[in-house]
């Protein structure tokens, strides 16, 4: 099974933006933030169309060594989403008594 990481907008507001990508873990894996301008590079540099452009950003990631070739990468509810669906690992789940 691919791994799965999601997308979360944490600012949007006033020229303002700041969004991070997260693996199913929690963990932070890449940070877009606009720069004093307002403008967020990826999109100047044209690998997103826009703010919400995830093909082009996970095309990015990949290319990039950010997430694997085969990674799926998902808009905040979708991923929590897919989180909650997925069965916990032996290691994560508690142990019986």
């Amino acid at each position: 099974m691919s791994a799965i990481y999601g997308f979360y907008v944490n600012l949007d507001e006033r020229g303002d933006f700041y969004a991070d990508v997260r693996a199913g873990n929690g963990d932070t894996v890449f940070e877009i933030r606009a720069g004093d301008d307002g403008g967020i590079e990826l999109i100047e540099d044209g690998f997103m169309r826009g703010k919400e452009d995830l093909a082009g950003l996970a095309d990015y990631l990949k290319e990039t060594g950010f997430i694997e070739p085969d990674a799926e990468l998902l808009g905040m509810a979708d991923f929590e989403r897919r989180l909650e669906e997925e069965p916990e690992s032996e290691d994560e789940a508690e142990p019986g008594f």
